[in-house]
């Protein structure tokens, strides 16, 4: 276990505040577990948490993906705002938001639609058998899973299935650089925390850019539903912030962000 020696004052303060969220957002994700299965039923919470995975997956797999392939020239290069504080940073680089998710997050969200591409005629007959037997009292439209595994009229909707991946992958990228830029604004130093809009901003963006899309060809995508939304927004800083905890308790990160 690190010692807590090895952090100063801020980071320490930082620390705490760490394992405050880690609580927080572990009790909101329970309670939200709670209040879906009780109003419908349990089955319609691990529906709920299926799509909104299904959604941002791509987000996380680029968001990490223009960490791994990022460097060279920053996006901003080195001016400052008129704040006299960079625009994003050094780290926010034109490599990392474009290839981070071509080479990363689009071919593996791909290849994940993909076998469920192949599997879908075996999946299907199990959530029809579900929905008959009054599984679900949420989600009972069959097309909706259909939406979120393969896209809406499958086979053909795989291919609008690719664009929702690519708008949730550069989604991201933007949400990301969004929350740079709002990181500098607010002169917070670069690898220190800005707790929530760290874990939320490329979040945040791929609802967005995936709803725009729905309002604009609403007979291929779907609006995500404000259960989903709201599950996403407790799910994606759940996962971050406690999975940094565990990796700082268990000495594999210096600090618990």
């Amino acid at each position: 276990m690190p010692s807590n020696n090895k952090l100063n004052e801020s980071d320490q303060k930082h620390k705490k505040i760490a394992e405050i969220l880690a609580i927080l957002f572990g009790i909101l994700f329970f309670v939200q577990f709670l209040i879906i299965s009780l109003l419908y039923s349990w089955a319609d919470w691990c529906a709920t948490l299926i799509f909104a995975l299904f959604l941002i997956i791509p987000a996380y797999i680029s968001n990490a993906g223009m960490v791994l392939v990022g460097g060279g020239k920053p996006i901003d290069g080195g001016k400052n705002f008129i704040d006299g504080r960079r625009l994003f940073g050094d780290h926010k680089t034109w490599k990392g938001i474009i290839f981070g998710p071509l080479y990363v997050g689009i071919p593996i969200s791909i290849g994940i639609g993909l076998l469920f591409f192949f599997l879908w005629n075996n999946i299907i007959p199990i959530i029809q058998a579900a929905s008959d037997e009054g599984l679900y009292k949420l989600y009972t439209d069959v097309s909706i899973y259909e939406y979120y595994f393969v896209g809406i009229g499958y086979p053909i909707g795989f291919f609008f299935l690719i664009i929702r991946i690519i708008l949730c992958s550069y989604g991201a990228g933007i949400g990301d650089l969004i929350g740079s830029f709002l990181k500098r604004r607010f002169n917070i130093a670069s690898g220190k925390p800005f707790w929530v809009v760290d874990q939320l901003d490329f979040a945040i963006f791929t609802i967005i850019f995936t709803s725009i899309i729905a309002l604009l060809l609403p007979n291929h995508f779907l609006l995500p539903d404000l259960n989903i939304i709201i599950f996403l927004l407790i799910l994606t800083p759940s996962v971050s912030i406690i999975a940094n905890i565990i990796a700082y308790f268990i000495g594999v990160k210096e600090v618990p962000w």
